[in-house]
């Protein structure tokens, strides 16, 4: 098992100077092929399942709002199905739907986003099918408290002590009201209350908080652009380790590795590549697609690496297509 201080050693290098400056030839990000594609099936209930997942804490919040009461309704049905799919889907594939997110439609995205990613730590972790019920639980409602300052946080100004005093406590407006439902437990409802503390809890609270944290830096909001899942892991060990149980860490790390399915890599090779899959355990070696060679010339055949048995390949760091895209079109426009 990988230490934590491997990790913060890793964490350390500069990631700016690690980079390749490799200019892309005319090559559009469109027209990258993703390759180990889960099949059109498999894509398809993906989706369906996070599009019910939505639906579903929409209609939670909708009714919260007009009522003043959660009334779940099938959360419960839900919970069970997203569980199972949990447990038996690869994580490569039901990671991709948890990629989805709108910066217009936060809440809800952000209540099943930390919800689907609090069961995967959770399995990773070690807990069983009546846990990971309840921790689903608690974490895809544990922000309808949020409805009760939706008209502070939408203001544009800035906000006064007193209404960030009352934004802080939406996790105890979560807890009163989810508590009203009767369908959660102590450690549950817990879990909800003090998922924004810090320091030693309960393992629910850690998790919904690790979860919660990776999310907010991984996905967009209208303040703020998404930051790459390479980017948010190094922040969480710089940043919050001390406010988590090692294990937890560690279990989530060494299954969603350093580089996370999706992110773009530089090779010792000068090649470049993009992450299909991790080898739990093992962070540090994913399974990488090249794509483009040292020259940035893309390649014409596919060529997959599985960093676990090539030990003379390794990534020097994190390769910011986007920015070199930029880069691209801006030298482009002054020749």
């Amino acid at each position: 098992m990988i230490r934590m201080s491997d990790i913060i050693k890793m964490n350390a290098v500069n990631e700016s100077g690690s980079e390749k400056k490799v200019l892309l030839k005319e090559t559009q990000k469109q027209d990258i092929p993703i390759v180990e594609k889960e099949s059109e099936i498999q894509k398809l209930e993906g989706m369906k399942l996070y599009n019910r997942g939505i639906n579903l804490i929409e209609d939670v919040l909708n009714k919260a709002r007009v009522e003043d009461d959660c009334r779940p309704g099938l959360v419960v049905d839900f919970a069970k199905i997203l569980v199972e799919n949990v447990l038996t889907e690869e994580d490569e594939q039901s990671l991709r739907f948890y990629e989805i997110g709108s910066p217009q439609d936060y809440l809800p995205s952000h209540s099943f986003n930390v919800s689907f990613m609090s069961t995967k730590i959770g399995m990773w972790y070690g807990l069983n099918k009546s846990q990971l019920t309840e921790l689903f639980m608690a974490s895809f409602l544990h922000d309808v408290g949020m409805i009760k300052v939706e008209s502070i946080v939408r203001k544009e100004h800035s906000l006064s002590t007193q209404e960030r005093m009352r934004v802080q406590r939406h996790p105890e407006y979560s807890e009163q009201m989810i508590r009203k439902m009767d369908c959660l437990g102590e450690d549950g409802l817990n879990a909800v209350k003090t998922h924004h503390c810090r320091g030693q809890r309960d393992i629910f609270s850690q998790i919904i908080s690790l979860a919660d944290i990776y999310e907010a830096i991984t996905h967009p909001r209208v303040y703020k652009p998404a930051r790459s899942a390479h980017q948010a892991i190094g922040e969480v060990i710089e940043k919050e380790t001390e406010n988590f149980e090692q294990n937890i860490l560690k279990a989530f790390v060494n299954n969603i590795g350093i580089y996370p399915v999706g992110s773009w890599v530089a090779l010792n090779t000068g090649e470049t590549g993009m992450v299909i899959g991790a080898n739990k355990g093992y962070p540090l070696r994913p399974k990488v697609n090249i794509i483009f060679d040292r020259e940035g010339e893309q390649l014409k055949e596919k060529k997959i690496l599985d960093f676990l048995t090539e030990p003379y390949f390794y990534i020097e760091g994190p390769f910011d297509i986007a920015g070199q895209e930029c880069l691209k079109t801006a030298q482009q426009a002054g020749n």
